[in-house]
């Protein structure tokens, strides 16, 4: 998970720079700049995983540098067209679309977690229908025979 973190973000890095570059409006830009948003989620979540080694959490101090950079750059680019507003702009339905993956991440490990108790009830009551029935079945036969 870490490493497709940081390796999605240093594509998406390397795209957006090459995309600055030869694009000719600004608008063009945006769908870079969303893959970085979303290596930038991938990332944090990497980053706030338990069981980091030291290694990888050196990769995530150098992709976390590599987006500031990488966003200050795009952001210079905005300044320079004078499209602050659009920047700005971005940056909200950046924080909105995190906000609504990390509410449904949440809600889909939520889900997986009623159907992992469901599914252990049921396993549960299947085991005492299998081993009480035919319990309560030999017990009533031995009555019935004893009689």
């Amino acid at each position: 998970m870490i490493l497709e973190a940081v390796a999605a973000v240093t594509t998406a890095c390397r795209a957006l720079e090459m995309a600055a570059g030869a694009c000719k409006n600004i608008e063009d830009l945006g769908s870079y700049i969303s893959k970085l948003g979303s290596s930038e989620f991938d990332l944090q979540r990497a980053k706030n995983s338990k069981n980091l080694t030291e290694a990888e959490a050196m990769k995530i101090v150098m992709a976390e540098e590599q987006l500031r950079q990488s966003r200050a750059a795009i952001r210079q680019v905005f300044e320079a067209t004078h499209r602050m507003d659009l920047w700005n702009e971005m940056q909200a339905k950046t924080a909105e679309a995190r906000k609504s993956r990390q509410a449904f991440l949440k809600a889909e490990e939520a889900r997986k977690k009623k159907f992992r108790k469901e599914l252990k009830q049921y396993a549960l009551i299947f085991l005492v229908v299998i081993a009480l029935v035919p319990a309560a079945i030999a017990a009533l036969l031995s009555w019935l025979t004893n009689r």
